[in-house]
């Protein structure tokens, strides 16, 4: 079949131009290749993980959950063989950055589920998603989406809404990139605003029962975030805080015009 990294990234293409039948083919006799192979080297343990995942996400945009769903099982047990292959090769850092992935992994998986009208196992997934990366912002607002669409309702979403609360908060500020507004946690995936702050909007809506609690904490959530927005719209807030303090301390602690007359700051 060739090069698994050409391949990779031959049906990469496809996905972008929208020729999702004939990537879902490729990456799927790729892992079947990769995976029917004994003695993988650690490369190709690394390709084998990313055709998986490649796998499971094409299989989702195409509907197929029963599909999408397998490839997902498969991927997490060829994602901690390659993390434990990392390990024994002294690559400890490289393997936990793969371990990290099962928080994507697992919200991946959840989605499914929650398609499939699986709640319970859709919530399990996001719970270990949380578990692996605590930042991980999609984790905390699925199970909310999940409940309306599933339920009807947010009446027995509440401990899951205090939590998206607190974690909007948690990884501020938000931040400006191009036309769009954004929070960047550490170490893990950027979460667009736009949809989600849509989406507070509507499960504050008392015809949703979102239980009273949760229903303050994330109004209170809602309006910081606009009100941050409007900040860095009107030129008040930095549009990247983080990029502004790191660029606040390469500033010189001397003039430099008063030390080059001979004088001192």
């Amino acid at each position: 079949m060739g090069d698994p990294a050409t391949v990779i990234d031959q049906y990469r293409r496809y996905v972008q131009d929208g020729r999702l039948e004939i990537s879902e083919v490729m990456a799927s006799e790729l892992s079947d290749l990769l995976l029917s192979k004994k003695g993988k080297t650690l490369s190709e343990q690394g390709h084998l993980v990313t055709a998986l995942r490649d796998l499971a996400s094409i299989q989702e945009m195409r509907t197929k959950w029963k599909e999408s769903r397998a490839a997902a099982s498969m991927l997490a047990k060829s994602r901690k063989q390659y993390a434990r292959l990392l390990r024994s090769n002294g690559m400890r850092d490289e393997a936990r950055t793969v371990s990290n992935a099962a928080g994507g992994d697992e919200v991946q998986r959840g989605r499914v589920r929650a398609h499939e009208g699986a709640l319970r196992a859709a919530l399990s997934h996001w719970k270990r998603a949380r578990k692996v990366q605590p930042h991980l912002i999609e984790a905390y607002w699925r199970p909310l989406e999940a409940h309306e669409k599933i339920k009807s309702t947010l009446k027995g979403a509440g401990k899951l809404g205090i939590s998206l609360a607190k974690i909007l908060i948690s990884v501020g500020p938000v931040n400006r990139v191009g036309e769009s507004f954004q929070l960047q946690p550490e170490n893990t995936e950027a979460q667009p605003l736009e949809t989600l702050l849509s989406n507070l909007s509507r499960w504050l809506k008392p015809e949703l029962a979102l239980p009273a609690k949760a229903s303050v904490a994330l109004d209170a959530s809602n309006r910081e975030l606009n009100r941050q927005i409007a900040s860095i719209e009107a030129g008040e807030q930095a549009a990247n805080a983080k990029l502004q303090a790191a660029i606040d301390t390469l500033q010189p602690s001397i003039d430099y015009h008063e030390y080059s007359r001979g004088g001192t700051a």
